[in-house]
């Protein structure tokens, strides 16, 4: 009698909490990228940058290559070959890529000018009569035509070189003038009691508060 109750009882009451199922862990579920979550919000500046880096090149080129090659055809077309037009065009071109190109690429303005001067002038004048410019003719016209670039070719990288020296004394003009005007609101500050909108500057840490001792 005392084992049939003791058996009903196991089967009513079930097993005992330490034999039951234990339920199988989950899949760790992995993060999602942040480049999924979050976009890059670095993308479109970078990509106007190198659109305007782009564009600046651009512009270079077809002021150092363009113009001169402009100004030796205008020469051809008109008859006056190496003369004024050729001359106005090549010292605009220089100029003009001068003007635009970065700091780094002056150096490459101001060296490029002679070479792409004497190659617009020889080659529009080769071009233009092909038929005479050959054999031993070919060797004189090419002295003749590098003697007609070179003043052009020197009146290029002068002003080359001039435009660069303008834009450096600018920049050097612009520093000190940022400085001076900064001092001037200082100063007004100072005269009209005005706090200042940022006392510590962005390279100097303001200052820790010091540890005051507990005296017990």
């Amino acid at each position: 009698m005392v084992g049939r109750r003791a058996g009903t009882a196991y089967r009513e009451t079930g097993p005992p909490a330490e034999e039951a199922a234990v339920p199988a862990p989950r899949a760790a579920q992995r993060p999602a990228p942040r480049s999924a979550s979050r976009p890059d919000r670095r993308r479109p500046g970078a990509a106007r940058a190198a659109a305007r880096r782009r564009g600046n090149r651009l512009s270079v080129l077809s002021a150092a290559l363009g113009l001169p090659l402009l100004g030796a055809v205008a020469g051809e077309l008109t008859g006056s070959g190496g003369g004024p037009l050729f001359a106005v065009g090549a010292v605009l071109g220089s100029g003009l890529a001068a003007a635009l190109c970065t700091r780094p690429g002056r150096w490459w303005v101001v060296t490029a000018a002679p070479p792409v001067v004497l190659a617009a002038r020889a080659a529009t004048a080769y071009l233009a009569d092909r038929d005479a410019h050959q054999g031993k003719a070919l060797a004189s016209a090419a002295v003749r035509w590098v003697v007609e670039a070179f003043p052009v070719m020197g009146a290029a990288v002068a002003t080359a070189l001039l435009v660069v020296a303008v834009r450096a004394v600018l920049a050097r003009r612009a520093r000190p003038g940022r400085n001076a005007q900064q001092d001037r609101r200082a100063t007004r500050r100072r005269s009209t009691g005005t706090p200042d909108p940022n006392p510590h500057p962005a390279s100097t840490p303001p200052p820790s508060p010091t540890p005051r001792s507990h005296r017990g």
